[in-house]
């Protein structure tokens, strides 16, 4: 009882350490992001006002995260934690529920305090906040507590609670669909042998299936009301079927997501102990034909975050990792915390080994020294001891030439909003500082707030040129035109440096002229 209520309190205390964060600048997606919701919020209609690839979700979630808490930067932080704080509550439930109450505050204090992304990543990882994966992770363990509820004679409405997370997952990456019949098979598995009628499998998966459809069908709904749906297809459909294939070579792929794992579990205690514990699981189902319900959904799940991760596409981010914490905290927490009827010698000795490995990963490794400082300095902007500038200055350098400053979008973000009103709009030929129309709170003259959806040309549809993109500049004559120099040897770093002199391009600027450079920013006002 009294471990117990230590863990949940270190659990509780992981939590609040993370709120410190909300002094920390926006990741260059979450960026994005928020700068196509302030559109929103200012009457412009998404994926035709402001367009991006991502499924409506995202948008929505930020949406209601900043009429509620406030269009500050610090509202996406906020939105980390509290869905840190509800993955934390769904772990210790589902462990509770499905093994006991040491189990469920074990899975809990590993996920609260070992998936901190101060700890995890550099710069912070405000890189990897309020992510798409975030989000999904809670409706994944919302859909796992509701299938707890599903018994054989009765629960369907349990069922549809489950299927409308999962639709609600599938909005946030249509890859997440993955997850529903994921844990619908869960769930027949666990079921006892002789309560398994078929025809009840399949009433529950018709109605997981309904309940997902419903915040689809409601989406697809609200995006024709507001004129949308079309566009939405060609960014969710079209443009992500392309930039998902973009160099994606299944061996050579399979190769590198097994690289990506293998790093993970020789430094981080998280990955180490939920892999060993799984298959101890995959061993002991093996053998035994049988294994128990916690362990299980920890398979079901984990295994269907790696096919997620894979299908996200060639490109292996650290974003598209964090789905996989979750059940990898479960299964640890079930191993360190079983105790097994047969061979418990033996399971006792396999615990106390994992049980090392992972302090030795945490002690000896960059987790607790990483998040200790961050924190520190996190702690330290938020008391006033470190001024603004400064601070930002952590976050990718400043006249370094090396792409990304925050400080830098700060201080262009501060110019555009001394030297326009806010009726006036600019753009940003860019893709690091896309966050500059939320931060200086001016609209983006065009939708495409980035410049790879449609510089260089390869996706097709004349929309997406860059010919298409400056006729619709010269129409629209926004105040302020900046041209951002990502200091990057790739195809997008190396044609955004020769885009000045694109044809198209140079015709636009006859009616500008060169103002002011910020940083990597050279900014040209419109000629009155």
């Amino acid at each position: 009882m009294v471990l117990r209520t230590v863990l949940l309190l270190l659990a509780v205390a992981a939590l609040i350490a993370r709120a410190v964060a909300v002094v920390e600048p926006l990741g260059i997606d979450q960026s994005l992001w928020a700068s196509a919701v302030y559109g929103m919020g200012r009457g412009q209609t998404l994926y035709v006002d402001v367009w991006e690839q991502r499924p409506p979700a995202i948008y929505l979630t930020y949406l209601a995260g900043f009429t509620t808490l406030g269009w500050t930067e610090a509202t996406v932080a906020w939105l980390d934690v509290i869905a840190a704080a509800l993955t934390t509550w769904l772990l210790w439930r589902l462990g509770t529920r499905l093994a006991d109450r040491m189990t469920g505050a074990v899975a809990a204090v590993l996920f609260a305090a070992l998936t901190m992304p101060a700890g995890l990543y550099g710069y912070g990882g405000f890189l990897e906040r309020s992510v798409c994966e975030t989000f999904i992770v809670v409706c994944v363990g919302a859909i796992a507590l509701c299938a707890t509820r599903i018994g054989t004679g009765r629960g369907l409405g349990w069922a549809m609670a489950a299927g409308a997370f999962g639709g609600v997952a599938a909005l946030y990456k249509p890859n997440a669909a993955v997850y529903l019949p994921a844990v619908w098979a869960w769930w027949w598995y666990v079921l006892p042998a002789g309560q398994r009628p078929l025809r009840m499998a399949v009433r529950v998966g018709v109605v997981m299936v309904a309940g997902a459809l419903l915040p689809v069908v409601l989406t697809f709904a609200w995006l024709w009301s507001v004129g949308a749906l079309a566009e939405a297809r060609t960014a969710i459909v079209d443009f992500n079927r392309y930039y998902v294939a973009l160099g994606l070579a299944t061996p050579e792929h399979l190769v590198a997501l097994a690289k990506a794992v293998w790093l993970r579990v020789k430094t981080d205690p998280v990955w180490a102990g939920g892999v060993v514990a799984a298959l101890v699981a995959c061993a002991r189902l093996l053998r035994t034909r049988t294994v128990p319900p916690l362990a299980a959904l920890a398979l079901c799940w984990g295994g269907a975050s790696l096919v997620v991760i894979f299908v996200n596409g060639a490109r292996l981010f650290n974003s598209y990792f964090l789905q996989a914490h979750a059940p990898l905290c479960l299964a640890a927490a079930w191993w360190l915390v079983e105790r097994p009827v047969h061979a418990p010698r033996l399971a006792r000795v396999g615990r106390a080994a994992l049980a090392t490995v992972m302090t030795v990963l945490l002690v000896f490794g960059s987790y607790p020294g990483r998040a200790a400082a961050r924190t520190a300095d996190d702690w330290h902007r938020l008391t006033g001891q470190i001024d603004r500038a400064t601070y930002l200055e952590a976050f990718g350098g400043y006249a370094n030439n090396r792409g990304y400053s925050a400080r830098a979008n700060q201080e262009l973000a501060d110019y555009l909003a001394r030297h326009t009103t806010v009726d006036e709009q600019v753009f940003l030929f860019g893709i690091n500082g896309a966050g500059v129309y939320f931060l200086a709170g001016r609209l983006t003259a065009h939708r495409f707030l980035r410049l790879n959806f449609f510089y260089p040309d390869g996706f097709p549809d004349p929309r997406f040129h860059i010919s298409a993109v400056t006729s619709d500049l010269a129409a629209r004559r926004p105040r302020y035109l900046i041209f951002e120099n990502l200091h990057a040897a790739s195809v997008i770093g190396d044609a955004l440096s020769h885009l000045t002199t694109e044809p198209s391009v140079l015709a636009l600027l006859d009616d500008y002229t060169f103002e002011v450079q910020i940083e990597d920013f050279a900014v040209y006002r419109r000629d009155d």
